[in-house]
């Protein structure tokens, strides 16, 4: 029955069921809720930051020289990407702010202080031979998160 009802229902009114669903779901079960949530993203974006989701984690970030919060704007490290000759194929330019901001927070002091050096330990760390696809997302939702 409910797929019936699935396929007549307009967009809008899925979005209210969905919404409610997941409200109802996290005040009873909140453990399946963030499965269930997270499951949701990433069917929608893949294993990949969204620039809301770099945003937030960005926002966690306790650097190592004192500081909390992202060292450089998406715009800024897609800016140092292209200069770098960096196209993003397997990842996205949140996946490389967050990784490249992750590098500084925690190597501020053991890189020499050259964007160039976070730029190449960025990708060392996103082209992981042990890696897998998705692998800055994944280390953000089952390390640091």
């Amino acid at each position: 029955m409910h797929r019936m009802m699935l396929e007549e229902a307009s967009h809008d009114q899925l979005k209210h069921f969905i919404d409610r669903m997941f409200m109802e779901l996290k005040e009873k079960n909140h453990d399946m809720y963030e499965e269930l949530e997270e499951e949701l993203y990433e069917d929608i974006y893949g294993c990949h930051f969204t620039e809301w989701l770099l945003e937030k984690a960005l926002k966690k970030m306790h650097n190592e020289d004192g500081t909390i919060g992202g060292h450089w704007t998406v715009e800024q490290t897609t800016d140092v990407a292209k200069q770098h000759g960096i196209e993003f194929d397997t990842f996205n330019k949140y996946d490389f702010s967050y990784v490249m901001n992750m590098m500084y927070s925690d190597y501020y002091n053991v890189l020499p202080n050259d964007t160039s050096h976070y730029v190449k330990m960025t990708m060392r760390f996103i082209n992981d031979k042990d890696g897998h696809k998705g692998k800055a997302y994944h280390y953000y939702r089952k390390i640091v998160e």
